[in-house]
């Protein structure tokens, strides 16, 4: 079932989302708020070829979520795209619904090329984007939007300028 607009901007709202805006201290305290670590491991994307742009995999006491290296600004605005759909599945209840389907010997193939450090039975599920032919993953990714969305309304409630010119009555 889809979740309606209204509703993410309220559970996004609900994040401790840092001022200034940064990501890693912002996963560092969704993590906390979660009760469980949250790693962000840039990947070469081209590993993931026919493959999720971003993944979420869920194991029994960490989540771990693929990204695109990227360092130039409409890298770093992409990193947070992907991020943020990954942080939808996780706040929005998801992770049903597998990467590849049924398909568990394509998500193991897919852990040992990206990750040969991790163990693909320590993996519970993976969650990625490859199209948005469900409910799920529109979700995320309406869910990433209205992320970067309430990330700009608590910076711009905190902004010195906001307070000198525009106070509240």
């Amino acid at each position: 079932m889809a979740v309606s607009n209204e509703d993410m901007l309220a559970m996004a709202r609900e994040l401790p989302i840092p001022v200034p805006w940064d990501l890693d201290v912002f996963i560092a305290n969704l993590a906390a708020q979660r009760g469980r670590p949250i790693h962000l491991i840039p990947t070469d994307t081209a590993a993931l070829a026919g493959s999720p742009c971003g993944l979420w995999l869920t194991r029994e006491h960490d989540d771990l979520i693929l990204h695109e290296i990227g360092t130039s600004p409409y890298h770093v605005y992409h990193v947070f795209n992907i991020v943020g759909h990954e942080i939808g599945h996780m706040m929005l209840g998801h992770g049903r619904n597998r990467a590849f389907g049924a398909d568990r010997d394509r998500e193991e193939d897919l852990c040992r090329r990206v990750l040969p450090a991790i163990d693909p039975e320590t993996v519970q599920a993976v969650l990625g984007r490859t199209d948005y032919a469900s409910d799920q993953e529109r979700d995320a990714e309406m869910f990433a939007h209205i992320l970067m969305i309430a990330a700009a309304e608590v910076s711009d409630e905190q902004s010195v300028m906001r307070g000198v010119f525009l106070r509240r009555r």
